[in-house]
């Protein structure tokens, strides 16, 4: 990689099955499904965010799917809960999008 490679506005690194990749829009589409109260326990989330990141223009190789499903909860658990008001605890137990 050439250095600045990862600079380009609205290209995110994150780590997918022990590899970073970058991946765009991924900020918009975290508040976006903030916005549409997501939240981290509910039903089809990992699924609804490779669609929408994958609608935003980026390549998901179908035989990582899961490991992107898994990474991209984490880290919408993360964006998440840095969201809540404080003193207020995110539950991702509690589901409810049908």
């Amino acid at each position: 990689m050439s250095p600045g490679c990862c600079d380009v506005k609205g290209i995110r690194m994150i780590k997918v099955a022990g590899d970073n990749v970058g991946l765009t829009g991924l900020d918009a589409t975290c508040e976006r499904f903030h916005l549409e109260g997501w939240s981290p326990g509910d039903r089809g989330l990992e699924a609804a965010l490779v669609e929408a990141l994958r609608d935003a223009g980026n390549y998901i190789t179908p035989s990582v799917e899961y490991a992107y499903q898994a990474a991209l909860r984490d880290l919408y658990r993360k964006f998440y809960a840095a969201k809540a008001p404080r003193g207020i605890k995110s539950s991702s137990t509690q589901g409810g999008r049908s």
